[in-house]
């Protein structure tokens, strides 16, 4: 892989140290995510920008402009495109808008029993970023399936110990309060 020098002017390091640090961060977040998508570019076409070499595998084609969602908040990302052969980066996955941590702490907090709308709202809250209760139903889809396929598994081994967990609920059948 490729080495990546990031340098920051003292301006960027007293903004990091001020109180707008928040920002900061996002902005180094920023251009060292837009560093690594450039060098896997260039390690993906064996060529640096306007470079000839036999070994090339294909050429640029300029770039796009891509939201990520992270735990510091969204920020908007420089990708490379290739001409021929489509750009593969480690960064994010296709298709993908939010960082992989974000989506792993929604899908917690849904197998905790948190509504998804109180996710959502948390999810506002925490990283300024929002996500409607559909996605974060979507996110939790095959986490919910998986927990389900653990729950409803069969019991084949010999357990020496057995534990049972309860509900005790009073209800009303034919008006009365039944145990």
């Amino acid at each position: 892989m490729a080495q990546l020098n990031i340098t920051l002017n003292q301006e960027e390091i007293l903004q990091l140290l001020s109180k707008d640090h928040d920002q900061a961060f996002r902005e180094l977040l920023r251009k060292s995510l837009n560093s690594i998508l450039m060098a896997e570019s260039t390690a993906q076409l064996k060529a640096e920008p306007y470079e000839r070499s036999e070994e090339r595998t294909d050429s640029r084609n300029g770039t796009r402009e891509r939201d990520l969602k992270t735990r510091i908040g969204k920020i908007t990302l420089t990708v490379p495109r290739h001409r021929n052969i489509p750009f593969k980066t480690l960064v994010f996955d296709n298709y993908s808008r939010s960082e992989a941590a974000l989506i792993a702490s929604m899908a917690e907090m849904v197998v905790s029993g948190v509504a998804t709308r109180k996710v959502s709202n948390i999810m506002e809250t925490l990283c300024g970023t929002t996500f409607s209760k559909s996605s974060v139903s979507e996110v939790c889809k095959d986490l919910i399936e998986k927990v389900n396929e653990f729950k409803d598994r069969p019991l084949t081994g010999k357990y020496p110990f057995l534990t049972v967990d309860a509900t005790y609920f009073k209800v009303r059948d034919k008006h009365r309060i039944v145990s």
